[in-house]
């Protein structure tokens, strides 16, 4: 039997990996050392005895029973494909095709309306600044109580700015994508009820591009990048339609079609985005004043050449990105909608998560059109 293997989340310990099921329909990950991950990506491809010949070539001489083991665990994550895991997978996706649950709700904002109502007014609170009109939104997707004031500044955008007959809500895609980007046409469930998706306008920029934009349906399972600022969007616009988009990797191509779309079917766009990630839980030494200020200066030299007009060079300043802000992806998608666009920020911040001593950035943006 030829071995098939799925591309696993991989996530370094001390110890050494683990390897995990990138969408949480398997929730047994395995746990492996250096030969470990070795092992597995020797595999795709290859009968049993294949692999036991091609580790002996490297000196490596393996017993049967192990790599049985082995093949028995990573079945149990998800990341060996049998009939069994098949199965499940589909499973899954039907499930996703009668809507999309809250994952985070009673960990990162209430689930009861009521107390998500408080939540919101509490959060608007925590920004004393006024709001400004938007056509285009940038907000986080950051955990909401690290960044308060930053999605206040966004609420207080959302108060004075029109309701919209649709969001084009493009997220960051954390997890692989069959394609640059991805679409799910189904309600996500909020506190306030369901955030129901155009499915009109999805269709539409659909026929506009050259991929399959309705792909990868559990790449959204459990993304926090979506359903995050949806539980804001929702509360600010509960008669607004959604179209829920992923983002994995730039698409001048979808950019141009959401370009072409706007004019039929107008609405409010967001980039829902964070920036710099650095410290050790990223790879860098532990967050100190010349980390900081050098993540603050990307960060904020960034968001001002979105406000003054210049996304392209800001995306350009950026260079390798070696404080990983995670909207180049987004952005660069966007471009061909922000030509023109100025703004303003409202609101930033460089977060420290004290636990690792590594600090992420988020911030509001609001821009208008030419």
């Amino acid at each position: 039997m030829t071995l098939r293997l799925r591309p696993p989340r991989v996530i370094p310990t001390q110890q050494g990996f683990i390897l995990a099921d990138p969408y949480g329909v398997f929730q047994e990950p395995v746990v492996v050392g250096e030969g470990g991950l070795h092992l597995f990506r020797l595999m795709q491809g290859r009968t049993l005895e294949e692999l036991q010949s091609e580790l002996l070539k490297q000196g490596v001489l393996l017993p049967k029973e192990e790599l049985e083991n082995f093949l028995r665990a990573l079945e149990g994550a998800g990341l060996l494909l049998t009939e069994g895991v098949e199965a499940r997978l589909r499973e899954a996706e039907a499930e996703l095709q009668r809507g999309r649950p809250v994952r985070l709700a009673g960990v990162s904002y209430p689930k009861a309306p009521e107390d998500a109502r408080a939540f919101i007014r509490a959060f608007r609170a925590s920004y004393a600044g006024e709001g400004r009109r938007a056509d285009v939104v940038v907000m986080p997707h950051l955990e909401p109580a690290r960044v308060p004031e930053v999605y206040g500044a966004t609420l207080a955008s959302l108060e004075v700015t029109p309701p919209p007959e649709r969001i084009y809500l493009l997220g960051v895609a954390h997890q692989p994508l069959q394609e640059a980007a991805a679409a799910l046409p189904v309600p996500f469930e909020t506190p306030f009820g369901p955030a129901e998706p155009d499915l009109a306008a999805l269709q539409a920029l659909d026929a506009l591009l050259p991929f399959e934009l309705f792909n990868t349906p559990l790449a959204f399972r459990e993304e926090h990048s979506l359903e995050l600022p949806l539980f804001f969007l929702k509360a600010s616009y509960p008669a607004a339609r959604v179209l829920p988009l992923l983002i994995g990797e730039r698409s001048p191509g979808l950019g141009e079609a959401l370009k072409v779309l706007l004019p039929d079917y107008p609405g409010l766009v967001v980039l829902a985005v964070d920036l710099s990630h650095v410290g050790p839980r990223f790879g860098d030494r532990p967050l100190d004043p010349a980390l900081a200020e050098e993540a603050r200066g990307r960060d904020v030299g960034f968001l001002e050449g979105l406000i003054r007009g210049e996304a392209p060079l800001a995306l350009g300043r950026l260079g390798h990105n070696p404080t990983r802000v995670d909207a180049v992806e987004v952005v660069a998608t966007a471009l061909p909608l922000l030509q023109g666009y100025r703004g303003e920020l409202l609101s930033y911040r460089l977060d420290l998560e004290a636990a690792t001593l590594s600090a992420v950035g988020a911030g509001t943006v609001v821009l208008h059109r030419p």
